[in-house]
């Protein structure tokens, strides 16, 4: 019977490999999207903008401040 166990220097560089290709997927998706007429939504400095290719932007809304959360306490959505 084979061994499939992986030790944990494997699963690190695993989990770096898909982590740096996913960062680059995302960023070509961003720059294939900003190239297109409606441009990309982003979050600058706390507003969401519709950006676009000349770099023009678009504010769309001011965004609410980051929920500090405690890492202590079990939270629950609601239905």
């Amino acid at each position: 019977m084979a061994n499939n166990t992986i030790d944990a220097h494997d699963r690190d560089m695993v989990n770096y490999r898909v982590g740096a290709l996913a960062k680059k997927a995302f960023r070509a998706a961003y720059e294939e999207a900003l190239a297109t007429e409606e441009g990309v939504a982003a979050v600058i400095d706390g507003v969401l903008y519709q950006v676009f290719k000349d770099g023009t932007k678009e504010k769309i809304k001011d965004i609410p401040p980051k929920i500090k959360l405690n890492l202590n306490k079990e939270y629950r959505l609601r239905d």
